[in-house]
């Protein structure tokens, strides 16, 4: 049954009222056929990367638009004393190889560059890039270097969808050529999609991941 827009904005609204780390006065919320873009602004990028997570787990969100502006409290913090502070954090995690991610900082908007070998890589250099003080957006430009891909990867990847219980209801067909994964169709939330797409960059060798899942409510 389709889920009013209404209904989920409210129900949008309430996430973000109840998580403590968001200050949701500054949040505007609208929905239209299950698209949620959230606009107004925020202190830091942590808190409008929590604002995005608050929202993908409601029921009937079926796509988010983030439109938030981060505007750090106190003074910007100067380019040059971010780039050294990223780089601190990238050195200090150790999920990131050291040195394969070279730091850009624009008027707090960091561009990360370089080459992992996995995904999971590539979204830890971006988390600890996201939790320091002055940063306002990221561009995530990290490529994955090519790796041995099993000719079951779409067997492997089916059987840990299979495995979760938040995609228990999904119906989901995985197919590959090569490295590159494809997701079709249907999953019951947001969130669910989500979980289908880690699934995917997962499994060993996967270089890219199209996701064609429809999300139904």
């Amino acid at each position: 049954m389709h889920k009013p827009d209404g209904l989920v904005a409210d129900d949008v609204r309430e996430s973000l009222e109840w998580d403590n780390a968001v200050d949701d006065a500054r949040i505007m919320v609208q929905v239209k056929d299950g698209k949620v873009t959230l606009s107004g602004a925020v202190h830091t990028y942590t808190e409008a990367l929590k604002a995005m997570e608050d929202t993908k787990h409601v029921k009937g969100v079926r796509d988010i638009d983030n439109q938030l502006l981060v505007g750090p409290a106190g003074e910007a913090v100067a380019d040059a004393v971010l780039v050294e502070a990223c780089e601190k954090a990238l050195d200090g995690d150790p999920f990131v190889p050291k040195g394969s991610v070279s730091i850009a900082v624009r008027d707090g908007w960091v561009t990360l560059t370089g080459d992992v070998r996995h995904h999971f890589q590539r979204d830890a250099a971006e988390d600890a890039v996201a939790r320091q003080q002055g940063v306002t957006g990221i561009t995530n430009e990290l490529k994955m270097t090519p790796n041995p891909i099993p000719s079951d990867v779409a067997d492997r990847i089916n059987k840990a969808i299979d495995r979760s219980s938040i995609l228990d209801d999904s119906v989901i067909k995985v197919s590959n050529q090569g490295s590159t994964v494809y997701l079709d169709g249907e999953v019951s939330s947001y969130y669910a999609r989500e979980m289908a797409e880690d699934a995917a960059w997962n499994a060993p060798g996967v270089g890219v991941v199209v996701d064609r899942l429809l999300v139904t409510t």
